[in-house]
C-alpha cells in the first residue's frame, strides 16, 4: 500500500513538472518575433503541446506493436496487457495532437482542417488503433481477444511510418521543424517539453499497467 501511494506521488510530481515546464516558454516569450501575413506569433506557442503528445503518441503505439509481438512469441498476458495500456494512453495523446493541430492550424493555414497529407494520415491511424479497442470489445473469449488483438496491432503499425513520413515524401503543408520560424530558446524549450513529457508519459503507462495488471490477477 505504502509503495503505491510513493508511486503516485512520483507521477503527480512528474506530471506537475511538465506543467510547469508547458507554462514557462509564455513567461519567456518562447515563439517567433513576427510571422508573415499577419499571423499571431504566440500560436506557436501551442507546438509546447502538440509535439511532446504527437512524439508519445507515436511512442505509445510503437510499444504496442511491441509487445504484441512478445504476446504472439511467448503468451505471456503481461504483454497483451502492456498492449492494450499503450495503446489507450496513446489514443489520448493522438487526441491531444490533432485537437491542437487543428488549433494551430486554423491560425497559420486559415482552416483547422485542410486534409493536408500529415493530418490525414495521423487520423487513420488514430482511427485504426481505436479499431483496436472496439476489437477487443467485440469478442468474449479472452484468448481469442489476446491473439486477434495482437495482429490487428502489428497490421495497425504500418500506419506509423506512414504518418511520419507523409509530411517529408507529399507535398504538405505541415512543414518540418527546420523549416520552422524557430528561435534557439524555442528549440530549448521544445527539447525540455519532449523528455519531461515523454517522462510523464512512461510513468503513466506504468501506473496504468499496473492497475490493469491488479485488476486481472483479483478476477484469476
Amino acid at each position: 500500500m505504502m509503495r503505491s501511494e510513493y508511486t503516485y506521488k512520483i507521477v503527480f510530481g512528474v506530471v506537475l513538472v511538465d506543467i510547469i515546464s508547458l507554462v514557462i516558454p509564455i513567461y519567456l516569450r518562447a515563439y517567433p518575433e513576427f510571422l508573415p501575413g499577419g499571423r499571431d506569433p504566440t500560436s506557436y506557442l501551442i507546438i509546447f503541446v502538440h509535439i511532446p503528445a504527437a512524439w508519445n503518441m507515436f511512442a505509445a503505439f510503437t510499444i504496442t506493436f511491441i509487445g504484441s509481438i512478445l504476446y504472439l512469441a511467448r503468451e505471456n498476458i503481461r504483454y497483451d496487457l502492456l498492449s492494450l495500456s499503450s495503446t489507450v494512453i496513446g489514443i489520448i495523446y493522438g487526441i491531444v495532437a490533432i485537437v491542437t493541430g487543428m488549433l494551430w492550424a486554423n491560425e497559420v493555414w486559415g482552416s483547422p482542417w485542410n486534409w493536408d497529407p500529415r493530418e490525414t494520415a495521423t487520423l487513420v491511424m488514430l482511427l485504426a488503433y481505436i479499431g483496436y479497442i472496439s476489437l477487443r470489445a467485440s469478442i468474449s473469449d479472452p484468448e481469442r481477444v489476446r491473439t486477434f488483438s495482437s495482429v490487428y496491432a502489428i497490421a495497425a503499425y504500418v500506419t506509423l511510418p506512414i504518418t511520419y513520413i507523409s509530411a517529408v515524401i507529399f507535398q504538405s503543408l505541415h512543414e518540418q521543424l527546420p523549416r520552422q520560424p524557430l528561435t534557439s530558446i524555442m528549440y530549448s524549450m521544445l527539447g525540455i517539453r519532449v523528455v519531461i513529457g515523454f517522462i510523464a508519459f512512461i510513468l503513466v503507462l506504468l501506473l496504468y499497467y499496473r492497475n490493469l495488471m491488479g485488476k486481472v490477477e483479483v478476477i484469476g
